[in-house]
């Protein structure tokens, strides 16, 4: 009976740390050693007592030792059961005799008693945390203290829209004003957005910059640091994700990076699934999904035997499981071949997005390009927010124009010069590729259309002289001739006409002209913060420096 409680403690005990710790082996090791440590100070205890005590005191030394250290032990627990049973130091003894009764609290009641009361006392707290309700005064804010200077400087008109309007509506997914900082380090720096249903919304940033901080906080994993401006909350269909967990966990699909595969097939997968997430009618929620994501050939074979594709797939079926509302995707075409990628994005138009708040985190562009009706590009903070096309407008610098000749592949060197100097005269604001620039380029050129020297064109004679110094050395501003005058180059139907007139001149097979891809919006956005993040960090050094002279008196 003891060993059966306490090795329900220790289970419940292991839980407990692993919610604190951040990875398994520290669970473990924390757990493990934590239990061992506790027995070892138990029995040193009970030792020191036998050998330091005057003989006259040992057993009430002995029994006010016992019962205050079981109460936080359950290791004591044990190990005075061990010295029960073996009669060790004389613990069974009752005066001159063996208790009659071992259920007394003096015997065996008493470590029952107490392995009882706290597998109990640990399991109430498990689920307290998982419930997520936390009481008003451990959620009271300390202090109430500012945003950061970083969090109020600057902010983008887009972000700032995005910010009201979230805070307004009722979208089925609405994370307001998310901060969590990790020691020195503010991970997430009041993030606030919203999906409505029906809309695909792709989170971007580079390495560290606190997606995944961001998604835990969503699912409730890890909870906002409150002492700055309330730390925020996520609202899943209106359901607070920190006082009620579980009820908005309800609403929640879950697809993470990694596959969690287990020895079993791909049914039994989704039929497990589906009975811990309380589905009803298992059978055909099941059905429906190996239907929708393409997997009926496989219902049968080892998850673990699948291609990396379909195991992708079995894990957006897990999360489709119980039909939930809001869909979280954490990179749900990582380490996909390019051909599966397309099969997956295919599913996930066809079969999660419908209806649903879908929220994806990816390091490809050209995911975030094919899926998401809005994207988000963060760094600690929300730096722009808006649909592909809004921020191409908003933080692209020029149009991207690739030729493609007739004569491709076997174009020879003159004809391709005669197509760039056309170019060069035709088009002010031309940037030509380097990788095209040498031979005939196997017919293929592409250039760039910087749109701040198509503005210039326009301005006055005078202005023009003064600003045409300040443009880089591989721009070449020139003036349009009659030809290209009458179209407007400031536009991408302008230049689609340019070219469509000049076709036949030029030899062009086929064309393109197309705006600023969200790769370099990305890096435009990144870098420019990251150049503002150097620039402060070098004026909070010259401060420091200033601040040394005028206190210490000496320059150093």
């Amino acid at each position: 009976m003891v060993f059966f409680l306490y090795g329900l403690c220790a289970t419940l005990f292991a839980y407990i740390i692993s919610i604190v710790v951040t990875s398994q082996l520290a669970a473990f090791a924390f757990a493990a050693g934590g239990m061992v440590s506790l027995y070892l100070i138990y029995f040193i205890g009970y030792m020191c007592i036998l050998t330091y005590a005057p003989a006259y005191a040992i057993d009430s030394y002995l029994d006010i030792f016992h019962w205050t250290v079981s109460l936080v032990s359950p290791s004591a627990s044990l190990l005075r059961t061990q010295l029960l049973s073996l009669n060790s130091f004389s613990v069974l003894c009752d005066g001159n005799q063996i208790p009659s009764y071992p259920g007394a609290l003096r015997v065996y009641g008493g470590p029952i008693l107490y392995l009882t009361v706290q597998a109990i006392l640990l399991f109430i707290a498990l689920v307290w945390w998982d419930s997520g309700y936390r009481p008003p005064f451990l959620n009271r804010e300390k202090g109430r203290q500012k945003h950061s200077e970083e969090s109020v400087e600057n902010i983008p008109s887009a972000v700032a829209a995005e910010i009201t309007r979230t805070e307004q509506s009722k979208d089925s997914l609405r994370a307001l004003h998310l901060h969590k900082t990790f020691g020195d380090n503010h991970a997430v720096n009041d993030i606030t957005f919203g999906i409505p249903q029906g809309q695909v919304f792709a989170l971007l940033g580079p390495n560290g910059a606190g997606k995944s901080s961001t998604i835990s906080l969503i699912r409730g994993d890890i909870h906002p640091t409150t002492h700055i401006n309330g730390g925020g909350d996520v609202l899943i269909e209106d359901i607070s994700i920190i006082s009620k967990r579980a009820a908005a966990r309800g609403h929640l699909g879950v697809c993470p990076q990694f596959d969690a595969m287990d020895t079993m097939t791909v049914t039994e997968h989704l039929y497990f699934y589906a009975r811990a997430r309380g589905v009803p009618d298992p059978k055909s929620s099941v059905d429906a999904i190996l239907q929708a994501t393409g997997l009926h050939r496989f219902e049968h074979r080892l998850a673990s035997k699948l291609s990396g594709g379909n195991k992708r797939k079995l894990s957006l079926g897990i999360a489709l499981m119980g039909n939930p509302s809001v869909l979280l995707l954490d990179e749900p075409s990582s380490g996909m071949d390019a051909a599966a990628k397309r099969v997956m994005w295919r599913t996930l138009l066809g079969v999660a997005a419908p209806g649903r708040a879908l929220l994806i985190t990816t390091h490809s562009m050209e995911e975030a390009d094919k899926l998401a009706t809005r994207v988000g590009i963060m760094k600690r903070k929300m730096l722009a927010l808006g649909t592909v096309g809004d921020l191409g407008e908003q933080y692209g610098d020029a149009w991207v124009v690739q030729l493609v000749l007739k004569s491709a592949p076997d174009t020879t060197e003159q004809e391709m010069e005669r197509v760039k100097e056309w170019v060069r005269q035709r088009i002010p604001g031309v940037q030509l590729d380097k990788w095209g620039s040498r031979g005939g380029g196997h017919g293929q050129l592409r250039f760039k259309v910087l749109k701040a020297a198509v503005d210039r064109t326009s301005a006055p004679a005078e202005t023009q002289d003064k600003e045409s110094k300040l443009l880089e050395a591989d721009v070449r501003l020139v003036d349009t001739n009659a030809s290209s005058a009458s179209f407007d180059l400031n536009s991408i139907p302008g230049l689609i006409q340019l070219l469509e007139t000049n076709r036949e001149q030029l030899g062009l097979e086929y064309y393109s002209v197309s705006p600023t891809t969200l790769d370099e919006v990305f890096l435009r956005v990144v870098g420019e913060e990251e150049e503002e993040e150097a620039g402060k960090t070098k004026r909070k050094g010259a401060k420091g420096f200033i601040g040394r002279i005028c206190c210490c008196g000496v320059p150093w």
